[in-house]
Formats: structure tokens, C-alpha cells, sequence
């Protein structure tokens, strides 16, 4: 019995060994893998002959980090891209408010010129308007002219035909005033004659 105990040696646990991850799946996402390192807390460190060891997660990878400020980096860029577009927008914006206020008074000016266009044509229609009125009054008012100048040569001539006559009338009237005139002078004249002739007689009473 102690004989085929001592020939036959006790087993010995081989210990944990960290498992092989799959470096085809791995090798393919990252070019260089790196080694995932275990933690064993040291109270499984102290006992190394115990079985069923709680195992920690692994550690992050430092690859999370630089995926947060790319992620960073991306926002302010986004940020940056919109205030750009912002600034852009308003500038925009007041070009177009610039050429729309040109555009306004323009307008306005074409307005102002159109009016004085149309106030100049109607000005000129209305010079040709009253040289068509002058060019047809002046071809009665030289018929005109004409009729007056036949009325004035026939009164002329009238009044050389009935000249003799009114002369001689004149001269008649002016003898008949004389006349009447020296009649009064001539009785005033035979009366004082008179007079002498009395006054003889009394003397001649006496």
C-alpha cells in the first residue's frame, strides 16, 4: 500500500493563463494591435493556489481619447463653418439691400425722366398745334386785309366825289352867316343916322 503510494505522484493545477483573442477580427480594425494587460487584484495575488479567480474588465484603450477631440475638433469646425455662413448670409443680405436701394432710386429717376419726356411732347404738340392755327388764320386775315383795303379805297373815293358838293354847301352856309351878321350891323348903323336928324328938329322948335 505505502509503496504504490509513494510510485504514484500527487497531480499538480497548472495556472490560469490569459486567453487568445481572435487577431484576425482584431487585425483588420487596428493595424497595430497592442497587448491587452490583465489586472489581478492582490488579495488573488496572495493566493495564487485558489481556482475561479474574478478577472477585471480591461483597461480603456488610449484610441478613446483621440476619438473624443477628433470629435471636438469636428463641433468647433462645424461652429466655425456656421458663424461663416452666418457672416456670409449677412453680408449677403446687405449687398442686397445696397443694390435694392439703387435699384429704388433708379426707378425713380426713370420715372422723373419719363415725365419730362412726356411734358416736352406735349408741349411740342401743342407748338405745332398753334403754328397750324397761325399758318390758317393768316390766309383769311390777308383776305381780310385785302376787303379792308377795297373798303378803304371806295370810302376814299366816295368821299372825293361828295367833296365838291359839300364844299359848296360850306360856302353857302358861311354866306348865309355873313349875311345874317351884317344885317343887325346895317339897322344899327341906319339908326344912329337917325338920331342927328332929330335933335336938329328940336333945335329948330325952339
Amino acid at each position: 500500500m505505502d509503496s504504490s503510494a509513494a510510485a504514484t505522484p500527487t497531480p499538480r493545477r497548472k495556472p490560469l493563463q490569459p486567453r487568445n483573442f481572435d487577431l484576425a477580427t482584431t487585425a483588420g480594425l487596428h493595424p497595430k494591435p497592442k497587448p491587452i494587460a490583465l489586472r489581478i487584484p492582490p488579495s488573488i495575488r496572495g493566493s495564487p493556489g485558489k481556482e475561479n479567480c474574478s478577472i477585471l474588465p480591461p483597461e480603456p484603450e488610449p484610441e478613446a481619447r483621440p476619438r473624443e477631440a477628433s470629435l471636438a475638433e469636428e463641433l468647433a469646425a462645424v461652429r466655425q463653418s456656421r458663424e461663416r455662413l452666418r457672416a456670409d448670409r449677412e453680408k449677403t443680405e446687405e449687398v442686397l439691400r445696397d443694390r435694392d436701394a439703387v435699384m429704388q432710386r433708379w426707378a425713380v429717376e426713370l420715372e422723373k425722366r419719363a415725365e419730362e419726356q412726356r411734358n416736352l411732347e406735349l408741349e411740342l404738340r401743342l407748338l405745332i398745334k398753334l403754328q397750324d392755327l397761325i399758318s390758317c388764320s393768316m390766309i383769311p386775315s390777308s383776305v381780310l386785309s385785302l376787303r379792308h383795303q377795297e373798303h378803304q379805297q371806295s370810302a376814299e373815293a366816295q368821299s372825293q366825289m361828295t367833296s365838291p358838293v359839300r364844299s359848296l354847301r360850306e360856302k353857302e352856309r358861311q354866306k348865309s352867316m355873313e349875311a345874317q351878321l351884317q344885317a343887325p350891323q346895317s339897322a344899327e348903323q341906319n339908326s344912329e343916322a337917325d338920331k342927328p336928324s332929330a335933335t336938329e328938329e328940336n333945335e329948330t322948335q325952339k
